[in-house]
């Protein structure tokens, strides 16, 4: 697919957003981007665990046979795809950390006559 291909999102019809008058009804999702990640074993594997749990990267860098910098730079692109988002979590030692999370639950893609279509479901 070249990048002047065309790739339509949509959203899932039951998808429930929440009556926040600052969301967009659009998704946000950046869908070469995705692509992309889901081509990379060391972003699938992240999404793997965070489907599980909210993390921090401290916390994924000791689960994970990644490097540090491998984990920060998957996390920034998973984030600033629209597939994780990020929340303030306190560890038992009191220290605030940034913990990640999943914010998409299902991700299908779908090839037709008109085109590649990634349905998105929150």
């Amino acid at each position: 697919m070249s990048q002047s291909d065309s790739v339509r999102v949509a959203t899932s019809p039951s998808v429930e957003r929440p009556a926040d008058p600052l969301a967009d009804d659009e998704p946000t999702v950046d869908v070469p981007e995705v692509l992309s990640l889901m081509s990379d074993e060391y972003a699938r594997e992240l999404l793997g665990v965070l489907i599980e749990e909210s993390l921090s990267a401290r916390e994924l860098v000791d689960r994970l046979d990644m490097s540090r910098a491998t984990v920060y730079r998957r996390l920034d692109r998973l984030e600033s795809a629209g597939v994780l988002e990020t929340s303030m979590c306190i560890d038992p030692d009191g220290h605030h950390r940034k913990c990640f999370h999943v914010v998409v639950e299902r991700m299908q893609l779908a090839f037709d006559s008109e085109g590649l279509t990634l349905e998105v479901g929150e």
